[in-house]
């Protein structure tokens, strides 16, 4: 069973991949490399989530290991910290492979406390 904070740091999370996947809907790859609002945007989001992650307790990351938690801070930490250094490619890839994963398995486990 997963702790009432947990799920909290996971309802955030998915408001925020929500808005990643709003955003990117339709997005091209050079609609978005040629405008820095929707970098900004979603390395915001980005930047939000990996700090959320790092809030999770131990047992939650130690019982739920399909998803990076590490790697998402790490991402986190990229964005917060990169100095105009921010590989775009490699947020590209996020908001579009990464985070609708993420997304789909919060909200599952959030589903499946619910019916409990």
């Amino acid at each position: 069973m997963v702790n009432y904070r947990d799920l909290g740091i996971l309802e955030s999370i998915t408001i925020h991949c929500d808005r990643i996947e709003t955003v990117t809907k339709g997005l091209t790859k050079e609609e978005y490399l040629k405008n820095v609002d929707y970098r900004e945007i979603i390395c915001f989001h980005i930047l939000q989530i990996g700090e959320l992650v790092k809030h999770l307790s131990a047992d939650f990351v130690k019982e739920n290991k399909t998803i990076p938690w590490k790697k998402i801070a790490g991402m986190r930490d990229k964005v917060a910290h990169g100095y105009g250094t921010i590989d775009i490619e490699e947020v590209w890839k996020v908001a579009h492979k990464d985070v609708p994963v993420l997304n789909q398995y919060c909200k599952q486990i959030l589903a499946l406390a619910e019916n409990q």
